[in-house]
């Protein structure tokens, strides 16, 4: 365990954000919380398993308990739609938080805005002038914080039964350093039009607004990066790399990594041994950041290690479950949170976590059960002061 030398983003948290926040400085180091995006939105194990088993996760399902961090994304939220990006509607989302909530899990949320010059989403989110286009004095401004106010509804609509918000790890603009969304700024040696400046710009604007002008004051910010695009060659360039666009500290509360290159993504692929040092060094990175910022941190989303699964028989407990404790830098990853387990996505790195008939689930189970992991079921009291 580490001192918490640390102030949160907002300084007007509710008392069970402040608590949240207090209580994941208090348990860094001690556990990583196996999270997953979208579990009951997302499972197979209702369509696989043979008994007619009620399982509304895949987790549950393998493990016999549901995540201990469940993320969610607000996609289209921005454009007054009722359902999100894949499809999953807001009354849902707004109801599996609550559900999280109570058995003590964390909830985070994730947002794939669509490009505010050009409407478009995935596939077809970049334009030059994106950024700049919704800044002060950008002709999208207007219309952005129209976004930025329904971002703010729903998260104060996410309540508890006596109606108090619940606490939400949100991370927005993330993978800023690759160039796949509107709002990447590439990697020091292939940056975007974007600029490492103006994302910080929007970053502190989006920050400002929801918590200044909109009180939205039951929010973590979550920075996440994606790991792609860091330079792994020196201690020197992988910070310089993963700090690039960095808003400063008094907007950031976790410091995150998402992270599917070291899973198998990428041509031509590194061996799994060096992938394997590349995970390790990244998580060591982040977890040593964050110590020394007075931050939280996490491994926000992470691919597959079944990609790996043909060199090695415990891709989970072995591959993942070696790297997140390497050292105690590492250690320090609060959570890991692997994608949905979308049909589209079978047999890629971007497949979350095993279904019941999975060749992994024996050893996802390892995975779950080992001393340094938590589900739901082996939480501490997160909420209470």
């Amino acid at each position: 365990m580490i001192p918490n030398p640390s102030h949160p983003v907002d300084p007007d948290l509710t008392p069970r954000a402040r608590a949240l926040f207090d209580a994941l400085h208090r348990v860094s180091g001690e556990f990583t919380m196996l999270g997953h995006q979208d579990d009951t939105f997302s499972a197979h194990a209702r369509e696989r398993d043979g008994s007619g088993s009620p399982a509304d996760s895949d987790v549950l399902a393998v493990a016999g308990a549901y995540p201990a961090v469940w993320g969610f994304d607000l996609g289209r939220i921005e454009l007054g739609w009722s359902v999100n990006i894949d499809g999953v509607p807001f009354d849902d989302i707004r109801r599996e938080m609550r559900r999280a909530y109570a058995m003590g899990a964390v909830v985070t949320a994730s947002w794939h805005a669509v490009n505010p010059v050009t409407g478009g989403g995935y596939g077809e989110n970049t334009a030059p002038g994106s950024v700049a286009a919704v800044l002060h004095g950008g002709d999208r401004h207007g219309e952005f914080l129209g976004w930025l106010r329904r971002v703010a509804a729903f998260l104060g609509s996410v309540t508890d039964e006596h109606g108090e918000p619940i606490p939400v790890v949100f991370r927005p603009y993330h993978e800023h350093t690759g160039d796949w969304f509107w709002w990447c700024v590439g990697s020091p040696l292939r940056p975007t039009d974007t600029g490492a400046g103006r994302y910080a710009e929007l970053w502190r604007m989006t920050v400002g607004y929801l918590r200044d002008e909109c009180g939205v004051h039951n929010v973590l910010y979550a920075y996440a990066p994606d790991r792609s695009r860091i330079d792994m060659a020196t201690p020197a360039s992988r910070e310089h790399g993963y700090l690039f666009g960095y808003p400063g500290d008094g907007y950031i509360d976790v410091l995150g990594v998402d992270d599917y290159w070291d899973f198998g993504r990428g041509d031509p692929p590194a061996t799994p041994r060096d992938r394997h040092a590349d995970l390790a060094d990244i998580l060591t990175l982040v977890g040593r950041l964050a110590a020394e910022h007075g931050k939280l941190a996490a491994a926000t989303e992470i691919g597959s290690p079944g990609a790996f699964a043909a060199e090695s028989a415990e891709p989970w407990s072995g591959y993942l479950l070696s790297a997140l404790t390497a050292n105690d830098d590492a250690r320090r990853m609060l959570w890991c949170l692997p994608w949905r387990n979308s049909a589209d996505a079978v047999g890629t790195t971007a497949y979350g976590t095993p279904a019941p008939d999975s060749p992994y689930a024996a050893d996802f189970r390892a995975f779950v059960r080992d001393g340094a992991i938590r589900l739901a079921d082996t939480l501490p009291p997160l909420y209470s002061r």
